[in-house]
């Protein structure tokens, strides 16, 4: 099973997705876990990812047993960013590709890749989270507890682009605490660090 427990709203999608779609290969989450952590967030977001054949069919059975939640949809990234509104909360719906990925167990992701996604759809401005608050949900998870697998949080971060980060961030890290990184990890870190100043001057 993943690492971390969703909110009660992804067990009620997940019922209704499965009596009305039974075929559909998808994936879902939420903010639950984290909100708490979030300093100027307080409102759930619903995350749904599935084959871009299906992502039509199920924005309409979404919209209509949800009336009183925002729905968004896209390929890849929602076309809409998302807003803070006044409904109850904002379900997200993304095409995703087909591959079995081992950042996913049965229809839930594993931590690490919740944390990638947030930090990349608030750096591309998807998400209104600032990054402050997702910066302050890596550091708690890095640094206050054992969930995090930090080569598969480093492995899934290439695949959004945002490895350098990664590694820039851990040797930050490195620099307040002790943490269970393999200390090439800090090193790497480093030197983009350098080369990032360098390239800023």
């Amino acid at each position: 099973m993943t690492n971390i427990n969703f909110g009660k709203e992804t067990e009620k999608l997940t019922k209704l997705i499965r009596k009305d779609m039974p075929a559909l290969d998808f994936l879902i989450w939420d903010l639950t876990p984290f909100i708490p952590l979030m300093h100027n967030w307080r409102k759930n977001i619903v995350f749904i990812e599935c084959n871009r054949v299906a992502v039509d069919s199920l924005v309409e059975l979404v919209a209509r047993e949800y009336p009183d939640y925002e729905v968004y949809a896209g390929i890849k990234k929602p076309i809409l960013r998302i807003k803070l509104v006044d409904k109850k909360a904002s379900i997200v719906i993304i095409a995703r590709e087909g591959k079995t990925r081992r950042e996913v167990e049965g229809n839930r992701p594993k931590l690490e890749k919740c944390l990638v996604d947030l930090l990349y759809f608030s750096k591309s401005e998807i998400l209104p989270i600032s990054l402050t608050d997702i910066l302050d949900l890596w550091e708690h998870y890095l640094s206050n507890t054992d969930l995090v697998k930090f080569n598969e949080l480093y492995r899934y971060s290439l695949r959004r682009y945002l490895g350098w980060f990664v590694s820039i961030f851990a040797y930050y890290l490195s620099k307040k605490t002790v943490l269970k990184t393999d200390e090439r990890h800090f090193k790497s870190g480093m030197k983009n660090l350098e080369l990032l100043k360098l390239v800023s001057a």
